[in-house]
């Protein structure tokens, strides 16, 4: 097991995750150590599929995502969720319109692998998602991050 291990949250974790089993939803990370925080893009899918009769103009009409942003300390990050509504593609009105529901952990066991867990707020959806990179051509920076001054032996 994983668990109770880490690697310090450190910039060179910023990159593509997702979980392999289920390919085609997947997670956007940004470390910002300067200010202690980290973002999340979800792309995920509704809880349940469009009706037969239900398009879109563009891309899925379940297509879902969500963005989520905290602090993070040591290899754990506690993030707010919001959702964002009511734009339409590439223009400026009518006006984003957002509301915060919902919470998010984010662990990193090594440069490899992490794990989501969150509670979706008022959908009353909670769960967790095991994450790994998409690509490792991150892996060799994060390594050399994590092992700053006093750093444990290689990851």
């Amino acid at each position: 097991s994983l668990e109770g291990l880490g690697i310090q949250i450190n910039a060179g974790l910023s990159d593509a995750w997702y979980n392999p089993l289920t390919d085609g939803q997947g997670f956007l990370i940004t470390v910002f150590p300067d200010i202690q925080q980290l973002f999340l893009a979800w792309f995920t899918y509704d809880l349940e599929r469009p009706g037969s009769g239900v398009t879109a103009l563009i891309g899925d009409p379940g297509h879902r995502w969500l963005t989520a942003v905290g602090p993070f300390q040591g290899n754990t990050a506690n993030l707010g969720i919001t959702w964002s509504s009511g734009m339409v593609f590439d223009s400026e009105t009518p006006v984003v319109s957002t509301n915060s529901d919902g919470t998010m952990t984010v662990e990193f066991f090594d440069c490899y692998s992490g794990r989501v867990t969150y509670n979706l707020g008022a959908s009353g959806r909670t769960g967790e998602v095991p994450i790994e990179r998409i690509v490792g051509d991150a892996v060799p920076f994060c390594k050399v991050m994590a092992e700053g001054p006093g750093a444990p032996g290689p990851l």
